[in-house]
C-alpha cells in the first residue's frame, strides 16, 4: 500500500498551481510583445528582369566592359544612373537575366510590414497592393580573396552596398560592413549591419544561409521576463522533488520486518 503523505501532496498541488499562474503570465506578456512591441519586418522578393517599371520610373540594367576586361553594370533609373563594378568574376554567362549576377549582385522589390505573415507580404508585393521599395544590394569580398574557396569563408571582411531607389527617381546610397561578433550587451560598431533592421535583412538575404552570423537575441519578449520567468522554474523543481518523495517506497522499518515474519 501507498504511504500517506498529504504534506508532500499539498506541495505537489500548490507548486502546479504556482507553475500554470508563471505560464499564463509569461504567455501574456509574450503575446503583448508580439502585437505590440516588435519592429516591422521586411520581406524580400527578388527581380530578375533587366527591364521594368517602379512608380513612375523605367529601371534598366546593362553590361559595359572595359579596355582592362573590367566589367561594369550600368543602372539607368529615371534621370538617374549607376555605375557598378563587378566584385566577383561571373561565371554564370549563359544566364539571360540578372540573375547572372547573383554571386555580387542582388534586386529586391520589398516591404515593411508589422502583424503580416510572410505569404502575405509576398503576395501584397507580386499583386502591388502593398507600398513595396526596390534596393540593389551589392556584396564585395576583401581585396585579394579567391572567392571560390576561402575568401567565401572570410565573411568579417565582406563590404555591402544597399542603393535604394526611390519612387521620386533618387538613388540613396549606404555602405555597411559585415556585423562583427559582439559579446553581451556589447553595442554595435558604427557603419556595419545592425540586426533588426531592413538593410541588415536585404544583405542577409543576397548571401547563403551558411554565411549569416548567429542572432544575437537582444530584441524578443525574453527581455520582458520577470518573477513569473523565476517562479515558473522555481515551481518546477518543487514539483519535481515533491514528486520524487510522494512516489518513493515506504522505508521498512524492524517492526515491519517482525510483523511479516509473524
Amino acid at each position: 500500500m501507498r504511504p500517506k503523505r498529504p504534506v508532500t501532496a499539498t506541495v505537489m498541488a500548490l507548486s502546479v498551481v504556482a507553475f500554470v499562474i508563471a505560464v499564463a503570465s509569461l504567455a501574456k506578456k509574450i503575446a503583448n510583445y508580439n502585437e505590440n512591441e516588435l519592429p516591422a519586418r521586411a520581406y524580400f522578393s527578388p527581380v530578375v528582369d533587366e527591364h521594368f517599371v517602379f512608380g513612375l520610373n523605367e529601371v534598366k540594367f546593362s553590361e559595359e566592359t572595359s579596355e582592362n576586361d573590367q566589367v561594369y553594370v550600368n543602372v539607368s533609373f529615371g534621370d538617374e544612373s549607376l555605375r557598378i563594378r563587378e566584385t566577383i568574376p561571373n561565371e554564370l554567362d549563359f544566364l539571360p537575366d540578372l540573375r547572372r549576377y547573383e554571386d555580387w549582385l542582388r534586386v529586391y522589390r520589398f516591404v515593411l510590414v508589422k502583424g503580416m505573415s510572410g505569404k502575405d507580404a509576398m503576395q501584397g508585393i507580386l499583386d502591388d497592393t502593398l507600398d513595396d521599395r526596390l534596393v540593389i544590394v551589392v556584396r564585395t569580398p576583401p581585396p585579394g580573396t579567391d572567392h571560390r574557396t576561402w575568401g567565401e569563408v572570410w565573411n568579417n571582411g565582406w563590404m555591402f552596398d544597399l542603393y535604394e531607389l526611390k519612387e521620386s527617381g533618387e538613388i540613396v546610397h549606404e555602405r555597411l560592413a559585415y556585423p562583427s561578433k559582439r559579446r553581451g550587451n556589447e553595442p554595435p560598431k558604427e557603419g556595419e549591419l545592425l540586426e533588426g533592421t531592413w538593410q541588415y535583412d536585404a544583405a542577409m538575404t543576397s548571401i547563403p544561409p551558411v554565411s549569416r552570423p548567429k542572432p544575437q537575441f537582444d530584441n524578443d519578449a525574453s527581455l520582458e521576463f520577470g518573477w513569473d520567468f523565476m517562479l515558473a522554474g522555481v515551481a518546477g523543481v518543487v514539483f519535481a522533488l515533491a514528486a520524487a518523495f510522494f512516489f518513493a517506497p515506504k522505508r521498512v522499518t524492524e517492526e515491519d520486518l517482525k510483523t511479516q515474519a509473524g
